[in-house]
């Protein structure tokens, strides 16, 4: 019963960090198509006062005048965005919530199967 216990304990925080990365990874998209653009080899934001990707995406301001994107919002623009890695990264995550939930209604079977050969 142990086992089983571990991997739906897994599944729970695996799903609820899923969750979050799944509502993160749209909000950031959605924001970054609508307020990100390249131009002359740097990054900007459409409107000022500038938005922000970390810790949670949030619009830029309604003034219409550009504004440098920062080095933290840089990186996840460039690396996890433009890329999709942070795409990939969520269904990776919902992957591994697949596979603990499997294993835990695995062993559950598993369990109850020895239970009713005992008695």
């Amino acid at each position: 019963m142990k086992t089983a216990n571990r991997w739906i304990l897994a599944a729970i925080i695996l799903s609820a960090l899923s969750t979050y990365l799944t509502a993160y990874t749209f909000e950031a998209h959605s924001i970054a198509a609508g307020h990100i653009f390249r131009w002359n080899g740097e990054t900007w934001w459409r409107t000022s006062p500038s938005g922000s990707l970390f810790p949670w995406p949030k619009k830029p301001g309604m003034l219409e005048a550009l504004s440098k994107v920062n080095d933290v919002d840089l990186f996840i623009y460039s690396y996890l965005i433009e890329s999709w890695i942070l795409v990939v990264l969520t269904v990776l995550m919902w992957g591994l919530v697949s596979i603990c939930v499997y294993k835990a209604v695995k062993e559950l079977q598993r369990n109850k199967t020895r239970q009713e050969d005992v008695q």
